[in-house]
């Protein structure tokens, strides 16, 4: 008995010794509800960003709108969620609670115009989610009025603060927005604010640097879930990895070297902040070329491995992933999709024969021009290859009258609204191809078009895969293509 006592006294003073950032978070049930007859029998998907440096976004929850328009759903969350999903022409968006109830009140739909629905650069509308049951004290109508009100000030005074540097009319303008927007009782509302006012700083600053970053940055903890954060970061650290890169260090550059190169700087020795810039160094490198990317990827691969900090470990992960996919030799991401008889169908079930892999949408020109192409190829290599078309079409009830009246031979599977896997193979526009060997392995990323001599490549790649087959196993294999 005593023995207990002493070890639950133990375990209450580890637990009070534990830092407040590394506290296990405890999640709460949020649940969404609404009716809106417009989107009935859709199937409405809500995203959120796995990080705000690469905006990567991961499916949250999926919900159907029933016959009579009305939804529901319930998800465990462990903090506040900036979430979104796209509604035709709309992106609505909306900051999740956890252990709240959200009635939502979707907008008008309006579907995405036709000219658009190819365009790789074409995003949908912002908007803020309408919630019927929110009071004036609800996360989103404080953000929402502050961020109008915010606006207004910097859109109409920008320009006259950077010509004049007047620090007291930056202060005059935080005061009243901070008289009308009083409640610094929300810690994630209070920091929301707290970015947005760096902004408006950084329009008078002399030394940004010195002055935005010892303020805003350099003493206090890395709020990773709050986008007004990064939002004002890229802006700060715009430049940063090159005057880091600039400074001596001795070779090989290491991710922890690349950390205690940013301690040098005083300011910069909390644990998070510090190993931050060292990744947010090394990311940048990658995209500026100030590393060769190899060495830029093995550099984030480091961080993935050895960073002390959960958070940045996790974003390493996901961006090193991002960068590393599709790339030749690596494997080709997984998905499970249905075909246009309700069959589900997965990557995996193609293993042992090469997959051309190709991304269509029945109302592209090009792609119903290479679609007539791509019979020959069936016809000529169909024992040792396998052609898949996923179709990108919105509406399935038409992609499915396509394809049973087309009578093309070979495999026709929809991307039943799963951003997922545009997201993964990286799909901004169509016809999109990629060649897969029977391993899972993508050896041509992207890989040509019917059109564009497939015929020759795909041999060279086949032959080259029997040699190496070969080479670890000597026993012979019949094929068209011979010994």
């Amino acid at each position: 008995m005593i023995l207990q006592k002493k070890l639950t006294l133990l375990i209450g003073l580890l637990l009070c010794l534990l830092p407040l950032g590394e506290a296990v978070a405890q999640t709460k049930t949020t649940s969404i509800s609404g009716h809106a007859p417009e989107y009935r029998n859709m199937g409405l998907v809500f995203q959120r960003y796995q990080n705000f440096l690469n905006f990567e976004t991961e499916e949250l929850f999926s919900l159907q709108v029933d016959s009579t328009g009305h939804f529901s759903f319930s998800i465990d969350l462990p903090e506040t969620t900036y979430a979104f999903a796209d509604l035709g022409s709309y992106r609505g968006f909306i900051y999740l609670r956890p252990g709240q109830h959200y009635e939502l009140k979707l907008p008008p739909f309006r579907p995405v115009p036709q000219p658009q629905r190819l365009n790789p650069f074409y995003t949908p509308e912002a908007i803020s989610l309408g919630i019927v049951n929110q009071d004036s004290n609800d996360l989103n109508a404080r953000i929402r009025n502050f961020d109008d009100a915010f606006y207004y000030e910097l859109d109409t005074r920008a320009i006259k603060l950077m010509a004049s540097r007047n620090k007291s009319a930056v202060a005059a303008i935080i005061d009243t927005l901070e008289t009308r927007f009083p409640d610094n009782s929300d810690t994630y509302f209070k920091n929301h604010k707290r970015y947005r006012y760096a902004r408006l700083e950084m329009l008078t600053s002399r030394n940004p640097e010195k002055d935005i970053i010892q303020k805003y940055f350099a003493g206090q903890p890395v709020p990773f879930n709050l986008p007004a954060y990064w939002e004002t970061f890229r802006d700060v650290f715009r430049g940063f990895a090159r005057k880091t890169l600039n400074k001596d260090f001795t070779a090989p550059l290491t991710f922890s070297k690349t950390v205690s190169l940013i301690r040098t700087d005083s300011i910069f020795q909390k644990k998070d902040i510090s190993e931050l810039l060292a990744f947010w160094t090394i990311y940048q490198s990658y995209h500026e070329k100030l590393l060769s990317q190899q060495r830029a990827l093995q550099l984030i691969s480091e961080a993935s491995d050895s960073s002390s900090v959960r958070e940045i470990k996790e974003l390493a992960h996901v961006i090193h992933r991002k960068l590393s996919a599709l790339q030749p030799g690596s494997v080709a991401p997984a998905f499970t999709l249905m075909d246009f008889d309700r069959e589900e169908h997965s990557l995996k079930d193609f293993q042992g024969k090469f997959v051309y892999l190709n991304f269509m949408h029945t109302e592209n020109y090009t792609c119903r021009q290479e679609l007539r192409l791509l019979p020959r190829l069936h016809e000529t290599f169909n024992r040792d290859l396998e052609i898949i078309t996923v179709l990108t079409d919105d509406n399935y009830e038409k992609a499915q009258s396509f394809v049973e009246s087309s009578d093309y031979p070979w495999t026709f599977l929809h991307f039943g609204m799963n951003a997922n896997i545009l997201s993964k193979y990286n799909i901004k526009a169509v016809p999109q191809y990629f060649l897969i060997n029977p391993e899972g392995t993508l050896v041509l990323s992207p890989a040509p078009a019917p059109g564009e001599n497939f015929h020759d490549h795909f041999i060279k790649q086949y032959r080259q895969y029997q040699q190496e087959q070969q080479r670890k196993n000597p026993e012979k294999r019949e094929s068209i293509f011979g010994p």
